[in-house]
């Protein structure tokens, strides 16, 4: 069964737009100094600068320089794990199925940069410091994920199937952004990519399936 159709966002305020804002700011400024002098050179304090910032501001958006390059991934919205939550279905072929969807849904929302996005991943093969906050964040987002697919399926958080479903659903979204990013030549949007890389696990979901009746 369909997700149930979204509810129209509430606006944003003057104080989350400026928030954003800087957000954004602080990002942008973190990728032109990597691109211009690279990403070793550049501080906390120069990223700051660039930005109009105080480096005190800087750690009320980012941990650290690594994870200023990166917008995404982050946590799904209260919306959208709400939507995800209320769908009835819950056999594992379903789930696996909303799960594309609620990714797809994510990055309509918030469509990133290929440019950007590329970049992130060139510099993280070449950093381990940054590749390290590459897959902090995914994994972050696999835990959440993996809490998500237990509560929708009524199991118990890290039952197996739920930590597969998480797993797979997150190499599935990796291998898709990748693709997405180094595909110059194709005008599709990056959550198309992500509709096409959850289609390819459908041959995946029998043995899923097995899976989930062989825990119960």
């Amino acid at each position: 069964m369909d997700l149930p159709c979204r509810t129209a966002a509430p606006r944003e305020s003057l104080r989350e737009r400026r928030r954003r804002e800087t957000r954004d700011e602080l990002h942008a400024a973190a990728l032109r100094l990597s691109r211009e002098l690279g990403f070793e050179q550049v501080t906390v304090e120069m990223i700051s600068e660039e930005a109009g910032v105080s480096p005190r501001t800087f750690f009320n958006y980012f941990p650290s320089k690594e994870s200023a390059l990166l917008t995404w991934p982050a946590s799904f919205t209260p919306e959208a794990r709400a939507r995800f939550l209320a769908a009835p279905a819950r056999d594992t072929r379903s789930v696996l199925r909303d799960v594309g969807e609620l990714f797809a849904s994510y990055l309509e929302a918030s469509p990133p940069r290929r440019d950007e996005v590329e970049e992130v991943f060139r510099i993280a093969e070449r950093t381990p410091s940054v590749l390290a906050a590459v897959l902090a964040g995914f994994d972050a987002l696999e835990r959440e994920l993996g809490a998500l697919v237990a509560e929708r399926t009524g199991r118990g958080t890290g039952d197996r199937t739920a930590d597969l479903v998480s797993g797979v659903s997150m190499a599935a979204v990796r291998v898709a952004m990748r693709r997405w990013a180094q595909d110059h030549g194709c005008e599709q949007p990056a959550p198309e990519f992500v509709r096409e890389s959850f289609a390819l696990l459908k041959d995946l979901t029998s043995p899923l399936e097995e899976a989930a009746t062989a825990s119960s």
